[in-house]
């Protein structure tokens, strides 16, 4: 029986490996991922779905290929990033398109096609340039972002801050691709979310995928930041009011000298600050950690020189 299971499950592999190898032969040619392509995607998702009774989401269209169209008619075949009951799962999916534009799913199944490609709606090798903070479009995206993945998961989860934004401009002008580091409410496992969404010519956005990530985060070093930055506020506002309950002693914050701050989606904040006790007015610092749900820690309070 294992013998047999194993020439079955060899059998199997080469039948994939076939299949590949021949698809230029069988006249497959690489093209675009244009609405065509989206339209016989989201097609064969739903139907797919529908046949197996089950949920199934659409993260996006890795790469596809067709064959020379015929009267109109249109043949996909498709590698498609899609989520089975909640896991991502690579599939290639065979979709015929009559001269009426009526679809039809041939072939569904899962395949290795997207392990190779790297995570993000532009093709590999796009460069991503980071934006700025307030950046319009970035906050547009991920509105867009939260909003639609709030409908794929029936949540209510809401957008609590942009980490970190980036986009690589498309081949055609005026196209292109957000990479965004979120953290959100009701959305995610971890402390974030990755988004990619991309905008075609006309402005129209797509979420092409949405995935549980810390964005590559390291603890890196202490970066200068605004004293009006909200973060340094409410640390040096927690830490006054930790340190006054810790020592029975009431302190009082007059000034905030120098913030600093490390890390995205847990952050740690080093505040400079001028604070009151007993009528005398000391230079303090202050470091204190905040979790991924706003959790605040007070690390070390101690007199210092920080404010020059």
């Amino acid at each position: 029986m294992k013998s047999k299971a194993l020439v079955t499950l060899f059998s199997l592999f080469s039948i994939v490996f076939a299949v590949a190898a021949n698809a230029s032969a069988q006249g497959w040619k690489a093209t675009e991922i244009d609405a065509g392509v989206d339209l016989a995607a989201d097609f064969a998702v739903k139907e797919q779905a529908s046949r197996a009774k089950t949920t199934i989401t659409l993260n996006k269209v890795v790469k596809a290929s067709d064959k020379m169209p015929k009267l109109g008619a249109r043949d996909f075949m498709l590698c498609l990033d899609t989520n089975v009951k909640n896991v991502q799962t690579f599939v290639q999916a065979i979709v015929t398109v009559d001269q009426y534009s009526n679809h039809k799913l041939m072939g569904w199944s899962k395949s290795t096609c997207g392990k190779d490609v790297s995570g993000g709606g532009a093709a590999v090798g796009d460069a991503y340039t980071t934006l700025e903070k307030g950046h319009a479009g970035a906050g547009l995206a991920a509105d867009f972002a939260v909003g639609e993945r709030a409908k794929q998961l029936k949540s209510t989860g809401k957008l609590v801050r942009i980490v970190k934004a980036e986009m690589a401009e498309g081949k055609l002008r005026g196209t292109g691709t957000f990479r965004l580091c979120l953290v959100t409410t009701g959305l995610s496992v971890g402390p974030g979310s990755q988004a990619l969404v991309s905008m075609d010519k006309y402005n129209n956005l797509k979420l092409v995928s949405w995935n549980d990530s810390d964005c590559n985060e390291t603890d890196g070093e202490f970066e200068l930041v605004e004293r009006s930055h909200a973060g340094v506020g409410l640390a040096a506002d927690f830490a006054v009011g930790k340190h006054s309950q810790e020592k029975k002693i009431e302190h009082k914050l007059v000034e905030i000298l120098k913030g600093e701050i490390k890390g995205m989606f847990s952050p740690t904040y080093r505040v400079c600050m001028k604070v009151s006790e007993k009528g005398k007015t000391e230079v303090i610092q202050a470091v204190v950690s905040m979790d991924q749900y706003s959790n605040m820690k007070l690390l070390s309070w101690e007199h210092a020189e920080c404010g020059k």
